[in-house]
Protein backbone atom coordinates (compact mmCIF):
# COMPACT_ATOMS: atom_id res chain seq x y z
CA UNK A 1 0.00 0.00 0.00
CA UNK A 2 1.17 3.50 -0.03
CA UNK A 3 1.56 5.77 3.14
CA UNK A 4 0.76 9.26 1.92
CA UNK A 5 1.01 12.23 4.38
CA UNK A 6 -1.28 14.75 3.28
CA UNK A 7 0.06 18.48 3.43
CA UNK A 8 -1.98 22.01 2.89
CA UNK A 9 -2.84 23.07 -0.49
CA UNK A 10 -3.63 26.85 0.36
CA UNK A 11 -1.25 29.05 -0.65
CA UNK A 12 -2.07 32.38 2.63
CA UNK A 13 -0.32 35.03 2.88
CA UNK A 14 1.51 36.12 6.40
CA UNK A 15 2.09 39.92 6.95
CA UNK A 16 5.56 39.95 9.26
CA UNK A 17 5.26 41.10 12.60
CA UNK A 18 8.24 42.12 14.65
CA UNK A 19 10.44 39.58 15.53
CA UNK A 20 9.28 37.64 12.75
CA UNK A 21 12.07 35.62 10.29
CA UNK A 22 12.03 33.81 7.59
CA UNK A 23 13.81 30.86 9.55
CA UNK A 24 10.87 30.70 11.85
CA UNK A 25 7.99 30.79 9.84
CA UNK A 26 9.29 27.76 7.82
CA UNK A 27 9.88 26.02 10.54
CA UNK A 28 6.39 26.95 12.23
CA UNK A 29 4.69 25.68 8.78
CA UNK A 30 6.43 22.36 8.79
CA UNK A 31 8.91 23.23 5.75
CA UNK A 32 13.01 21.85 6.11
CA UNK A 33 14.61 25.04 5.25
CA UNK A 34 14.26 29.09 4.52
CA UNK A 35 14.53 28.40 0.79
CA UNK A 36 11.30 26.48 0.33
CA UNK A 37 9.22 30.06 1.09
CA UNK A 38 12.24 31.92 -0.38
CA UNK A 39 12.11 29.97 -3.93
CA UNK A 40 8.75 30.70 -4.24
CA UNK A 41 7.65 32.38 -7.41
CA UNK A 42 5.08 34.74 -5.15
CA UNK A 43 8.12 36.01 -3.30
CA UNK A 44 10.89 36.79 -5.74
CA UNK A 45 10.52 40.09 -4.79
CA UNK A 46 10.66 39.74 -1.14
CA UNK A 47 13.54 37.89 -1.91
CA UNK A 48 15.57 40.33 -3.20
CA UNK A 49 14.99 42.84 -0.69
CA UNK A 50 15.25 40.69 1.67
CA UNK A 51 18.45 38.54 0.99
CA UNK A 52 19.12 37.78 4.75
CA UNK A 53 16.91 34.87 6.15
CA UNK A 54 16.98 36.21 9.40
CA UNK A 55 15.74 39.70 8.44
CA UNK A 56 12.16 40.93 7.68
CA UNK A 57 10.49 43.83 8.62
CA UNK A 58 6.70 44.35 9.85
CA UNK A 59 4.71 44.39 7.63
CA UNK A 60 6.11 42.35 4.83
CA UNK A 61 3.96 40.01 3.29
CA UNK A 62 5.13 36.69 3.19
CA UNK A 63 3.29 34.06 0.71
CA UNK A 64 3.24 30.61 2.54
CA UNK A 65 3.69 27.72 -0.32
CA UNK A 66 1.57 24.47 -0.62
CA UNK A 67 3.37 21.63 1.14
CA UNK A 68 4.12 18.75 -1.71
CA UNK A 69 1.93 15.68 -1.15
CA UNK A 70 4.45 12.78 -0.39
CA UNK A 71 3.63 8.93 -1.34
CA UNK A 72 6.41 5.95 -0.32
CA UNK A 73 5.59 2.61 -0.91
CA UNK A 74 5.08 0.48 2.32
CA UNK A 75 4.70 -3.36 3.43
CA UNK A 76 0.66 -3.40 4.65
CA UNK A 77 0.43 -4.65 8.42
CA UNK A 78 3.95 -3.27 9.51
CA UNK A 79 5.13 0.12 11.02
CA UNK A 80 7.33 2.56 9.43
CA UNK A 81 9.40 4.99 10.55
CA UNK A 82 9.62 8.71 8.79
CA UNK A 83 12.03 11.14 9.77
CA UNK A 84 10.76 14.90 9.32
CA UNK A 85 13.56 17.16 8.73
CA UNK A 86 12.94 20.59 10.17
CA UNK A 87 15.01 24.23 9.52
CA UNK A 88 18.21 24.68 11.42
CA UNK A 89 18.91 28.28 12.68
CA UNK A 90 22.29 29.81 14.01
CA UNK A 91 22.92 32.29 16.08
CA UNK A 92 26.09 34.34 15.37
CA UNK A 93 27.95 36.96 17.80
CA UNK A 94 30.92 38.53 17.30
CA UNK A 95 31.90 39.28 21.23
CA UNK A 96 34.60 42.77 20.83
CA UNK A 97 35.22 45.65 23.61
CA UNK A 98 34.41 49.34 22.39
CA UNK A 99 37.62 49.93 20.37
CA UNK A 100 36.74 46.83 18.60
CA UNK A 101 39.01 44.10 19.98
CA UNK A 102 37.75 41.04 20.02
CA UNK A 103 37.02 39.23 23.55
CA UNK A 104 38.88 36.09 23.18
CA UNK A 105 40.02 33.61 25.16
CA UNK A 106 37.20 34.45 27.89
CA UNK A 107 35.12 31.94 29.99
CA UNK A 108 31.27 32.23 28.31
CA UNK A 109 27.78 31.38 29.17
CA UNK A 110 24.88 31.17 26.25
CA UNK A 111 21.16 31.23 27.42
CA UNK A 112 18.52 31.01 24.00
CA UNK A 113 15.41 29.65 24.40
CA UNK A 114 15.68 27.67 27.69
CA UNK A 115 18.76 25.82 26.80
CA UNK A 116 22.07 27.18 27.97
CA UNK A 117 25.80 26.24 26.16
CA UNK A 118 29.51 27.54 27.95
CA UNK A 119 32.63 27.44 26.88
CA UNK A 120 35.62 29.78 25.68
CA UNK A 121 35.67 32.56 23.54
CA UNK A 122 37.69 31.80 20.48
CA UNK A 123 40.68 34.16 19.31
CA UNK A 124 38.50 35.93 16.98
CA UNK A 125 35.40 36.47 19.42
CA UNK A 126 33.40 34.98 17.00
CA UNK A 127 30.63 32.50 19.25
CA UNK A 128 28.48 30.43 16.74
CA UNK A 129 25.39 27.99 18.37
CA UNK A 130 22.84 26.27 16.79
CA UNK A 131 19.43 27.48 18.25
CA UNK A 132 15.28 26.92 18.06
CA UNK A 133 14.47 28.79 15.40
CA UNK A 134 11.28 29.78 17.99
CA UNK A 135 13.83 31.68 19.62
CA UNK A 136 13.09 35.17 20.39
CA UNK A 137 15.60 36.31 23.56
CA UNK A 138 18.52 34.94 24.79
CA UNK A 139 21.64 36.32 27.25
CA UNK A 140 25.17 36.37 26.73
CA UNK A 141 27.41 36.24 30.07
CA UNK A 142 30.98 36.64 29.63
CA UNK A 143 33.46 36.97 32.20
CA UNK A 144 36.08 39.56 32.12
CA UNK A 145 37.74 37.82 35.25
CA UNK A 146 36.79 35.82 38.05
CA UNK A 147 34.48 39.01 39.68
CA UNK A 148 33.80 40.61 36.79
CA UNK A 149 31.58 39.90 33.83
CA UNK A 150 29.86 41.79 30.72
CA UNK A 151 25.94 40.85 30.35
CA UNK A 152 24.12 40.97 26.80
CA UNK A 153 20.45 40.64 26.50
CA UNK A 154 19.55 39.15 23.32
CA UNK A 155 16.73 40.09 20.72
CA UNK A 156 16.81 37.41 18.30
CA UNK A 157 14.77 38.24 14.82
CA UNK A 158 14.42 42.11 15.51
CA UNK A 159 16.97 43.51 13.97
CA UNK A 160 15.20 45.67 10.96
CA UNK A 161 16.56 45.54 7.63
CA UNK A 162 19.35 48.31 7.12
CA UNK A 163 17.37 50.18 4.26
CA UNK A 164 15.31 51.22 7.00
CA UNK A 165 16.03 54.45 9.44
CA UNK A 166 15.00 51.77 12.40
CA UNK A 167 17.50 49.29 11.16
CA UNK A 168 20.38 51.58 11.01
CA UNK A 169 19.46 52.37 14.85
CA UNK A 170 19.72 49.36 15.98
CA UNK A 171 23.19 48.64 14.45
CA UNK A 172 24.23 51.80 15.74
CA UNK A 173 22.82 51.31 19.02
CA UNK A 174 24.48 47.97 19.44
CA UNK A 175 28.01 49.54 18.22
CA UNK A 176 27.89 51.71 20.93
CA UNK A 177 26.50 55.19 19.52
CA UNK A 178 23.14 56.10 21.23
CA UNK A 179 20.42 56.46 19.02
CA UNK A 180 17.59 55.76 21.59
CA UNK A 181 14.73 53.77 20.86
CA UNK A 182 14.77 52.45 17.32
CA UNK A 183 11.92 54.15 16.15
CA UNK A 184 12.24 54.68 12.19
CA UNK A 185 13.00 58.84 12.74
CA UNK A 186 15.75 60.79 11.85
CA UNK A 187 15.76 62.43 14.97
CA UNK A 188 18.51 64.68 16.60
CA UNK A 189 19.56 61.69 18.41
CA UNK A 190 20.39 59.66 15.40
CA UNK A 191 21.87 62.02 14.01
CA UNK A 192 24.04 63.07 16.45
CA UNK A 193 25.10 58.84 16.87
CA UNK A 194 25.76 59.00 12.97
CA UNK A 195 28.30 61.85 13.10
CA UNK A 196 29.82 60.30 16.02
CA UNK A 197 30.35 57.22 13.99
CA UNK A 198 31.37 59.20 10.91
CA UNK A 199 33.83 60.70 13.17
CA UNK A 200 35.44 57.70 14.66
CA UNK A 201 35.42 56.29 10.70
CA UNK A 202 37.31 59.56 9.55
CA UNK A 203 34.53 59.78 6.71
CA UNK A 204 32.61 62.47 5.99
CA UNK A 205 30.67 63.89 9.28
CA UNK A 206 27.35 64.53 7.72
CA UNK A 207 24.46 62.82 10.05
CA UNK A 208 23.17 61.43 6.66
CA UNK A 209 21.95 58.48 6.32
CA UNK A 210 23.92 57.41 2.90
CA UNK A 211 25.60 54.52 0.98
CA UNK A 212 28.85 55.30 2.56
CA UNK A 213 27.34 55.26 5.74
CA UNK A 214 25.55 51.90 4.85
CA UNK A 215 28.62 50.34 3.70
CA UNK A 216 30.58 50.72 6.95
CA UNK A 217 27.90 49.45 9.03
CA UNK A 218 27.53 45.90 6.91
CA UNK A 219 31.32 45.70 7.30
CA UNK A 220 31.38 46.36 10.91
CA UNK A 221 28.30 43.13 11.30
CA UNK A 222 30.82 41.09 9.28
CA UNK A 223 32.28 38.35 12.09
CA UNK A 224 35.72 38.40 10.16
CA UNK A 225 36.10 42.26 9.37
CA UNK A 226 38.39 43.94 11.75
CA UNK A 227 37.03 47.02 12.62
CA UNK A 228 40.66 48.85 14.10
CA UNK A 229 41.29 48.92 10.46
CA UNK A 230 38.49 51.06 9.11
CA UNK A 231 38.86 53.65 11.59
CA UNK A 232 41.05 57.14 11.19
CA UNK A 233 44.62 57.31 12.93
CA UNK A 234 45.37 60.69 14.84
CA UNK A 235 48.31 62.01 12.86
Amino acid sequence: MDCRIFYNRFMPSYTVKQGDTIIGLAAKNGFKDADTILNASDNSSLKESRTDPGILFPGDVVVIPSRELLQHPSAVDASHKFKVTRPKAWIRLVVKDAEGKALANLKYQLTVGGKQWSGTLPADGVLEQAVSPAARDGRLTVWLDDKNTEIWDLSIGYMDPLDEISGVQARLNNLGFDCGEPNGKLNDATKDAIRAFQARLGIDVTGAIDDTLKQKLTSYYDPAQDETTQESTPS
